[in-house]
């Protein structure tokens, strides 16, 4: 149910109230907007008490200091975060971020305030800034995104700071050394993340309107070991240890085998580094295409793929362009069996002309790719039509 409205950014230049937080005491609440300033309510009358005026853009965040419960602190568009005063009702420090500022925490313990603004994340002291008056209150500034960060929150330990960015990237920070130690990339631009008290979930808004929760798995609790005495090596303790032992019901039992495993015999000219023998053997076998392709795929990696296809006849080059004929527009062989075209071309281009058997081949070869390349550009096309009737029909 509603207990109270309060109206105090209402009018005729009404504009929307981005920020609102409770007090330390939970009877008064801040308010910000983008009409330029912050107001605070008394929660049980639902009076405005007095409203703070001194920011020159859009309010868009704000954080109280526990270490200061009479100090509030704010962030707007005019890259200021301003501290205020509850009790003298004005402004006693102002921090430069030097770009809009998206998001402000603060600290449990401690006087560090932490804001975000474009791709950077500054750490100040409002402590140093309020005793000495210095403005070079900045103890870190991180710059470990790419595009702008849009909020901020820390765990339930105040030990890690989480950021969200337009880059779909959460990063979590450790509070020691401002160093990165985790990273997670998400679908979508991030605009909120937060975490449960106990700092078991973590939970992450993003653009696409989609609620990301991960799961922290809890740390399993370590058996407890029985103190073991030393044991001299060489003693008889030493080599009769283990002989009392009991094996549990879940062990398994293995023998060594006598036989070893009998290899292919492609791969034992693989072993052997005989390269074109392996190749010539899965070509002449030829128990399927993946075979064949996996043994080129295996002798590019090694680059000696030109050294298998070079110095070959018209009978020996024929199984190789006949492979590729058959198999070059295969989907999953295209981009590996195009390789090896490639390659037979920049050997054999010398000799094309001389040998009818191989000319043919290659002509083959050339029909085949000239044919797949026309049937895919009527997919082509016929995917443009079939996303222009969608479009329209959704229209």
């Amino acid at each position: 149910a509603v207990v109270s409205t309060q109206s105090g950014h209402y009018g005729r230049d009404a504009r929307a109230v981005q920020v609102t937080r409770f007090d330390e005491n939970n009877t008064h609440v801040l308010s910000g907007s983008d009409d330029k300033t912050v107001r605070c309510w008394d929660l049980p009358t639902g009076q405005e008490l007095f409203c703070l005026t001194g920011h020159s853009d859009y309010v868009r965040c704000s954080a109280t200091i526990a270490a200061q419960p009479n100090t509030w602190a704010t962030g707007s568009y005019d890259h200021t975060i301003k501290l205020w005063d509850k009790r003298s009702k004005e402004c006693v420090g102002t921090l430069d971020h030097g770009s809009p500022v998206e998001s402000v925490v603060a600290l449990a313990t401690g006087t560090l305030v932490i804001s975000a603004g474009h791709n950077k994340i500054k750490v100040w002291d409002i402590h140093r800034l309020q005793t000495s008056g210095s403005s070079s209150s900045v103890l870190a500034t991180l710059h470990n995104h790419q595009k702008t960060v849009t909020c901020l929150a820390l765990d339930s330990t105040n030990t890690r700071l989480m950021s969200g960015s337009l880059d779909h990237q959460v990063k979590m920070y450790d509070m020691v050394g401002y160093k990165v130690t985790h990273s997670i990339k998400y679908a979508a631009p991030v605009l909120c993340v937060g975490t449960t008290a106990g700092n078991s979930h973590l939970v992450v808004g993003c653009s696409d309107g989609m609620i990301n929760v991960r799961e922290h798995p809890s740390p399993q609790p370590q058996p407890t070991k029985r103190p073991i005495s030393a044991i001299v090596p060489g003693s008889n303790a030493y080599f009769a240890r283990g002989k009392n032992a009991v094996p549990h019901p879940k062990d398994i039992l293995t023998e060594p085998s006598s036989k070893k495993p009998k290899l292919p015999k492609y791969d034992l000219f693989l072993k052997r580094f005989q390269y074109r023998e392996a190749f010539d053997y899965v070509l002449k076998v030829r128990q399927n295409p993946e075979l064949v392709v996996s043994v080129l795929m295996e002798l590019l990696r090694r680059d000696t793929m030109q050294h298998v296809l070079s110095g070959r006849n018209e009978l020996t080059i024929k199984p190789i362009l006949s492979f590729l004929i058959q198999y070059v527009a295969h989907p999953r062989y295209t981009v590996t069996l195009c390789d090896v075209a490639f390659m037979l071309l920049d050997l054999y281009a010398p000799i094309i002309g001389k040998s009818p058997r191989v000319d043919k081949l290659f002509e083959k070869l050339n029909n085949r790719l000239k044919f797949e390349l026309k049937v895919q550009e009527q997919y082509l096309r016929l995917q443009g039509k079939l996303e222009c009737f969608l479009a329209v029909s959704q229209t």
